[in-house]
């Protein structure tokens, strides 16, 4: 795919998912608890999946400005994941709703309306990186006076905003003044600025976006909610129907929050409903598709636990869903591993997407598991010296049986012991080396798209 929009990246897709972040510091290591990348969310699993599967990957300017993920990175953290240098080498495109970042920022919390005295009620989904509970501030801001973010300079946007947000953290009166953020907003003002600068030097493209072409209605109306509990619990249509009225996130989830008790436990089903229709909107509003990573609680179980799933449609915004090993595998891997299996892997990749056949989807999977393993050289010299040493092994064997017996005997004891023992210990020994990767092998991609 030349470019595809990423549900995973949706900032209350981020905002859930943080919690059960794997951190930093567990990246890369053998990993055998119950709480592996399998249980826990892995953002440089998704991350290298999208890259691997798309040219470019396309974000919202929310999902940059206001995503619990991309701030607690940072740039130099993700090109780091993605394995690359001084740049992002095309990896993102960012459509936003002004020229700059910048002034997207501003935009988010001045509103898109007409010119006004108090500040948007907007609220901020990337404040889970620092509060597993983050307070809603929307209200609180739009009591705020406005005229010291639309008067700032430009480069004075970052640290204004995150002046605000404090100010309504730390008070409801609309008076409260914080001249600079300090603590956890202080770092939010960086890690935008950060982004800003990549943006400036020209690392990450920005585009302007317009409202126009986002029709929701129209997507709602093509995948109606289906759920064999409707029939049984009226208020589940109820809600069903009521959704498919509703143009806006915020209000479709802030409807599925109140009705939540009369539901029967099917608010999760009906919001991944929603918001799947809500991500065909916006992938045929910018011309492309959409893939998603985590488990889709719209659908079946039977349905749920195909390894892949992609809705033809006679236009852009078709979903692409993979459930499996993949994201766990590329998780694993060291940067220099996955900067070496991206470039193997393209064309089985090209291949795959050109013509969905067992032999292009044997072949990708191939590329990937072949190059699931470290890049090193100090391992490759380790794994020299240990076939040495087994092979060194069972000829020392047959020299002491040939002290003690004939010629004839010592060699075929040589014989035997490089069979029954140097065979087995080399199996044993790289099958020991990459029990875990080779568990992971199993990646599955159709031999025809579903």
């Amino acid at each position: 795919m030349q470019q595809t929009l990423v549900f995973d990246f949706d900032t209350l897709e981020q905002k859930n998912a943080f919690p059960n972040l794997v951190p930093d510091e567990e990246l890369f290591c053998d990993r055998r608890s119950e709480n592996g990348p399998e249980q826990q969310v892995s953002f440089p699993g998704i991350l290298r999946a999208a890259d691997l599967l798309s040219r470019e990957i396309l974000l919202l300017d929310v999902q940059l400005l206001d995503g619990a993920f991309f701030l607690s990175s940072g740039p130099a953290a993700v090109r780091a994941i993605l394995a690359r240098t001084a740049s992002f080498d095309r990896t993102f495109a960012v459509v936003a709703r002004k020229p700059s970042l910048e002034e997207s920022l501003r935009s988010l919390l001045l509103g898109s309306g007409p010119p006004s005295q108090v500040l948007a009620e907007f609220d901020f989904s990337s404040l889970s990186m620092h509060w597993a509970v983050p307070r809603v501030l929307g209200q609180v801001l739009h009591t705020r006076n406005s005229e010291r973010l639309r008067s700032c300079k430009k480069s004075e946007v970052a640290r204004t905003v995150a002046a605000e947000l404090q100010a309504a953290w730390e008070s409801a009166n609309p008076e409260h003044h914080v001249d600079r953020p300090t603590g956890p907003f202080a770092r939010m003002a960086n890690a935008w600025q950060e982004w800003f600068e990549e943006a400036a030097a020209g690392h990450i493209s920005v585009r302007t976006w317009s409202p126009e072409g986002f029709n929701l209605k129209d997507a709602l109306n093509r995948r109606p909610y289906t759920d064999p509990v409707s029939g049984d619990v009226p208020e589940v249509g109820e809600a069903a129907a009521a959704l498919g009225r509703i143009d806006r996130r915020t209000v479709a989830l802030s409807y599925l929050e109140e009705h939540a008790p009369q539901l029967a436990g099917r608010e999760g089903s009906l919001e991944d409903w929603w918001m799947g229709a809500y991500f065909d909107a916006l992938a045929k509003q910018h011309g492309t598709n959409w893939l998603r990573f985590s488990a889709d609680k719209s659908q079946p179980e039977t349905v749920r636990r195909v390894w892949y799933r992609r809705r033809r449609a006679p236009h852009d915004g078709a979903t692409i869903q993979f459930q499996g090993s993949l994201v766990a595998t590329l998780h694993d891997m060291p940067p220099q591993a996955y900067a070496v299996m991206r470039h193997q892997a393209r064309q089985a990749i090209q291949e795959w997407q050109a013509s969905p056949s067992q032999k292009t989807s044997d072949g990708l999977a191939y590329a990937v598991a072949q190059s699931n393993v470290a890049v090193s050289l100090s391992e490759d010299r380790k794994a020299m010296w240990r076939r040495i040493g087994f092979t060194v092994f069972p000829a020392a064997i047959g020299t002491l049986t040939g002290g003690l017996l004939s010629n004839l005997i010592a060699g075929i004891g040589s014989a035997i012991a490089t069979v029954v023992l140097g065979v087995p210990l080399v199996e044993f020994a790289e099958l020991h080396a990459t029990r875990k990767k080779k568990m992971r092998a199993h990646i599955h991609f159709p031999a025809a798209p579903q």
